[in-house]
């Protein structure tokens, strides 16, 4: 699978046909930048299959699923010339605006502490890539700490104001912005909202363009706690933008969750916020949110013991109604994406399975949400490891479906803990039942394609 596209750019040949030393040296430079372009290409690619971490019998797999048109995959951005000790890129996130794909992600030195190195100048929490052609090709990586001000750009420290107890445990300045984790999403009028450590950014075109909101969730103006935040930042007819979290301690009180939904919301665009909370009764965590019939249907972490996730259902100014449910694990739950299918017209999430590296695609009916039972779908792809040891992703969470194409695009990363670490795209195909007919006809033509879980 072509993994890469090079272009090398050459003058024509024939203006200088009268001197046969320029020709030469023409040939000679196109033939080395043919070289040189293969070498690129299949370096690339190589540095992709060793960040996948996978084995040759699930490319196998992955090649024959694409041919069938259910699932293909691609790098979306990996850590090639990295800064500094910060070649951990993940935790994607992505919506559409038209016909345009953004992707945010982080760019720095790991997800454990111990191990990955030391923060850098161009660390950031807000790296967007964007796509006009359904992910197949992206625009280079803007740094959304570019368009804010020197002064808010490294408020407190380099470190933003959450991460310090990780990477920067001597700075116990209060100054910063208070968010811990990263949300996107388009508005109504098709302006795309993004959320992160440094603060809440708007671009009106798309993606090309973006400004800071330089006061918006800043230590002086937002007198509250740290919030963790969702995946997902939706529209609300009658609310303005919201977003969805948890509160997550101080500065010097790094994890301290609270046992609340907190909502935050912004009828000026993202200018200013204000925040809903309303009683959980567990310690939820990094909340995916949507919309349907009326109503905010929510799936998020139980951070009671990192082992299961609970449903949520929530109407402005009400406390959340709560569903245990049958998506659990032995150990260190994920965060998801929430969907509803407009093919199946079913709910479906995509979720790690972390304690076997692998990534799983579930489903429910919307009349059986109540009953928190969901459907396991298919596995969409594992990798060798173990999380947090050898093995890191895969944070499903903020995919965005294509109805046009008729696909889901979902992003996800992996790696190492302590870096390398790269983002990558996975797309499948709406049609779920289709998608597991093939799946499981091509493994039983093919057992060696059946993982432990399957079997």
């Amino acid at each position: 699978m072509t993994l890469h596209q090079h272009n090398c750019g050459f003058e024509p040949l024939v203006r200088d046909a009268h001197q046969p030393q320029a020709i030469a040296a023409k040939i000679l430079t196109a033939v080395l930048c043919l070289l040189s372009t293969q070498i690129s290409a299949n370096a690339g690619d190589e540095f992709a299959l060793q960040l996948l971490g996978t084995s040759d019998l699930q490319i196998e797999e992955l090649d024959a699923h694409q041919k069938a048109g259910l699932l293909e995959w691609a790098p979306v951005h990996l850590p090639i010339n990295p800064p500094g000790d910060c070649n951990h890129y993940g935790w994607p996130v992505a919506t559409m605006s038209g016909d345009t794909i953004i992707v945010m992600h982080r760019r720095i030195p790991g997800h454990r502490a111990r191990g990955a190195g030391k923060p850098h100048p161009k660390m950031s929490y807000g790296v967007v890539l964007r796509s006009d052609d359904g992910g197949k090709s992206w625009s280079e990586p803007y740094d959304l700490r570019d368009c804010m001000k020197p002064q808010d750009r490294n408020r407190g420290g380099i470190v933003p104001l959450s991460h310090r107890a990780k990477f920067d445990k001597e700075n116990k300045s209060q100054l910063g912005y208070k968010v811990h984790l990263h949300a996107i999403g388009t508005s109504r009028d098709g302006a795309v909202i993004a959320v992160n450590n440094h603060g809440v950014f708007r671009s009106d075109d798309a993606g090309r363009t973006w400004k800071h909101f330089s006061e918006a969730l800043r230590d002086d103006t937002f007198n509250h706690a740290i919030i963790n935040i969702g995946p997902r930042i939706l529209d609300d007819p009658n609310r303005g933008l919201l977003v969805f979290g948890n509160w997550f301690g101080e500065v010097d009180q790094y994890h301290k969750y609270s046992e609340k939904l907190v909502v935050l919301c912004s009828p000026d665009g993202g200018a200013s916020w204000r925040t809903e909370a309303h009683p959980a009764g567990f310690k939820q965590y990094e909340p995916a949110a949507i919309l349907h019939d009326g109503k905010y249907h929510i799936v998020t972490r139980d951070q009671n013991q990192v082992r299961a996730h609970r449903q949520m259902i929530w109407l402005p100014n009400q406390k959340p109604t709560i569903t245990e449910t049958n998506l659990q694990d032995p150990r260190l739950v994920d965060t998801v994406d929430l969907s509803f299918n407009p093919v199946t017209k079913r709910f479906e999430v995509v979720r790690s399975e972390r304690h076997r590296m692998e990534l799983w695609l579930w489903s429910i009916a919307p009349e059986d949400w109540s009953q928190g039972e969901w459907r396991r779908e298919c596995r969409l792809f594992q990798r060798r490891g173990k999380f947090y040891g050898d093995a890191d992703g895969f944070h499903p969470a903020g995919a965005v479906i294509d109805q046009e194409r008729g696909v889901q695009h979902i992003f996800i990363y992996t790696g190492h803990p302590n870096g390398p670490a790269g983002v990558f795209r996975l797309t499948r195909t709406l049609d779920t039942p289709r998608l597991v007919k093939l799946m499981t006809r091509l493994r039983n033509a093919h057992p060696r394609f059946t993982s432990k879980a399957e079997s």
